[in-house]
């Protein structure tokens, strides 16, 4: 067996000679033995699809490529030829990439032609980045955070504005010695709407804005895959980044949070990925790509909510109302050392979340706690190949949290909500094909054996006549397909101890059972109720506790448990049961 050098020796005679056909018998076998395929061995690969036109295997060389080598200036020239006929801003992205990564002077002056015909030839949006940054002292964060940036995104591509609010630790004096820094000095801490307000204003017109918290460390690619992101489509308004920790479903499972196994990691995960955007309610502004026409349509960040907390949200609501999109990247991964931007005690910070979460639910009229997040119970309980196609029905699908999150997870799914809360259903409208309808009065408009899925959050229980919407479905699911039902559950020592103590049902907002519901269910009794209409075969049923009962709580359970005919402690900690249930004939 040939060595890789043999091979790629070989390989560079055949191209050399336009031996094709003999190359391409070399390539097929290299594909199939991962020790004999390289980035050069991509690029050959990769040149060899682009000349007989093939480009998902292209796609697939230059992916294989630049995850063994990132920096190889010539598989972005090949990505850069890939997009081309189709997206010129993104083929001007993988040039300019590939200039930052050429060390030949020669190569980047060809380089450098390409861009210049290309700007020439096509009208090409893409737009230079303004980084703004905040810094309240943490001057080694700051300092980490723009060295980074210096580090992985070309000069060409980037503005670096830090706005400082009042720093007492010598940051001021190190930022203005910084020959490409901008810095904008406050006496006094604006707080982070404001702050990012005021670096947008000292921006360059028309860049694109990153914002950025100064305890982040950009990994290499991490910008250019949020770029390509952002221009993947011009309805895309916003990118942001996945990392170690943040909130909002963007954090990666890692298990060595060492700071060289964070970059490792980014490394081998800002390449090419195949389908790498998911569609979000909003994105965490800890790193947040702003694209300039958005900007100018919406404004800043809205600094009601100074000093913090929920104006990510809202700015992330207000890009679906002006018909944009806000794209996950989960080809870009940014370190974030996390919560090093608020320094609070944790009552401070908890009063702040509770007083700015009032704010956001007086200007949209939503709980974003029980709206804007997917319902990863339900969502789990789907376990399609990511290429499977299938068709689901999400009842009750609130602002559309679960079912973008499971289109992210599934691209080929087709997914349609029902929401009956006008507000919600509006939002949801923005991402998915939304039916604002009583799901009780409405005349269903689907097919009959259309959906292999449907999900009922918490629905049944605000149903007059639940066995009857059951039955209705059942037409209009497929053989063999399934509902996913999550129901609260009447049993729940958080609701049947105070009726049994304080002869009362309990008062607070978020306990069992809410003032929508109409009828209480136990496990037993849920059971029945799927199964009594046309729904057996019962793949999983479990449930989801909420919180640890004290110990004087625990014992009264024990109590219960004791005079119980089942002597089971689960039915008394179940604070939702879970159904996935499959269709069956009656």
């Amino acid at each position: 067996m040939l060595t890789l050098n043999e091979i790629t020796e070989n390989l560079k005679q055949l191209f050399a000679l336009e031996e094709y056909s003999t190359a391409a018998q070399i390539i097929e076998t290299a594909r199939e033995l991962p020790e004999l395929y390289d980035d050069t061995i991509a690029i050959y690969d990769a040149s060899l699809c682009q000349l007989n036109n093939d480009y998902p295997q292209m796609w697939t060389a230059i992916q294989r490529g630049l995850s063994c080598n990132y920096r190889n200036f010539e598989l972005y020239l090949l990505l850069g030829e890939y997009y081309l006929p189709t997206n010129p801003d993104q083929a001007c992205l993988c040039f300019e990439n590939a200039l930052f990564y050429c060390t030949d002077a020669d190569d980047s002056a060809l380089i450098q032609s390409y861009i210049d015909n290309l700007k020439n030839e096509c009208r090409i949006t893409v737009q230079k980045t303004s980084f703004i940054i905040l810094s309240c002292s943490l001057l080694a964060y700051t300092k980490n955070c723009i060295e980074s940036i210096r580090a992985t995104v070309p000069e060409t591509a980037r503005e670096i504005i830090v706005v400082d609010n009042a720093s007492t630790d010598g940051s001021i004096a190190w930022l203005k010695e910084q020959k490409d820094i901008i810095v904008r000095e406050n006496k006094e801490n604006s707080g982070f709407p404001k702050g990012c307000n005021e670096g947008i204003e000292l921006a360059s017109r028309e860049n694109d804005i990153f914002l950025l918290n100064n305890d982040t460390q950009l990994t290499p690619n991490a910008l250019f895959w949020l770029r390509m992101g952002l221009y993947e489509n011009e309805t895309h308004g916003t990118a942001g980044s996945v990392s170690n920790c943040v909130p909002n479903l963007q954090k990666v499972p890692l298990n060595d949070f060492s700071i060289h196994a964070q970059l490792s990691f980014g490394e081998k995960n800002n390449v090419p990925m195949n389908h790498p955007y998911e569609e979000k309610l909003f994105l965490i502004g800890f790193a947040l790509l702003i694209r300039r026409t958005v900007l100018d349509k919406l404004g800043g960040l809205d600094e009601r909510f100074s000093p913090g907390n929920y104006e990510d949200t809202d700015y992330g609501l207000r890009v679906l109302q002006a018909g944009y999109k806000n794209i996950l990247c989960k080809n870009s991964f940014i370190i974030h050392f996390g919560s090093k931007t608020f320094e609070k005690t944790e009552q401070d910070y908890d009063t702040l979340l509770n007083t700015n979460r009032k704010k956001f639910k007086e200007k949209w009229g939503i709980d974003e706690s029980h709206s804007l997040y997917p319902r990863q119970e339900l969502a789990a309980r789907i376990t399609e190949d990511q290429e499977t196609p299938f068709t689901l029905l999400d009842i009750g699908c609130g602002c559309g949290a679960t079912a973008s999150f499971l289109k992210g997870k599934y691209p080929h799914a087709t997914i349609h909500g029902v929401e009956i809360s006008p507000t919600h259903a509006g939002i949801a409208g923005h991402m998915l094909d939304v039916i604002c309808a009583d799901i009780e009065a409405l005349d269903f408009p689907w097919p009959e054996n259309y959906f292999d899925y449907v999900i009922l959050g918490d629905v049944l229980a605000q149903l007059r006549q639940p066995a009857h919407l059951l039955r209705r479905l059942h037409r209009h699911v497929k053989k063999g397909g399934h509902i996913i039902v999550s129901m609260p559950n009447i049993k729940h020592y958080s609701y049947i101890l105070p009726l049994i103590i304080k002869d009362r049902f309990p008062s607070k907002e978020n306990d069992i059972p809410d003032t929508t519901q109409r009828k209480l269910y136990t496990g037993e009794e849920l059971l029945r109720l799927i199964s009594g209409n046309g729904y057996h075969n019962i793949e999983y049923y479990s449930y989801t506790t909420a919180g640890t009962p004290d110990e004087a709580t625990s014992e009264l359970i024990d109590l219960l448990v004791s005079l119980s005919e089942s002597k089971e402690r689960f039915p008394y900690l179940a604070y939702q049961y879970i159904v996935k249930a499959q269709k069956t004939e009656f």
